[in-house]
């Protein structure tokens, strides 16, 4: 995998705050990605957690993340309604810098 990212880690990635492979601002996106899925409403008037945010975020950093947190969730639902969240095996695919022939056109 790229960007420091190996098939254990990328297992573990749950257990984000206990493995300590991850930077406490990953963390903190991380945190915020799993309070977003699992109790949004709550998130929402936790100011203690928005302070962590803004100490270590900014705004636009803040509408970044929460966009594609929210995209990601909105696809990953969209895709188990259609049944088709395992028609596409993306992690069993070569990845293109591995595998010359990827660009290769027949």
């Amino acid at each position: 995998m790229q960007q420091g990212l190996d098939d254990d880690l990328y297992h573990r990635v749950n257990e984000y705050s206990e493995i300590g492979a991850f930077s406490e601002e990953e963390k903190l996106a991380a945190e915020l990605a799993e309070r977003f899925v699992f109790d949004h409403g709550a998130l929402k008037n936790d100011e203690a957690f928005w302070e962590r945010m803004k100490s270590s975020f900014s705004d636009q950093q803040i509408l970044e993340l929460l966009s594609l947190i929210g995209f990601c969730l909105g696809v990953g639902r969209l895709l188990a309604v259609l049944d088709v969240a395992n028609d596409c095996p993306v992690n069993l695919t070569a990845d293109p810098g591995e595998d010359p022939s990827f660009y290769a056109h027949g």
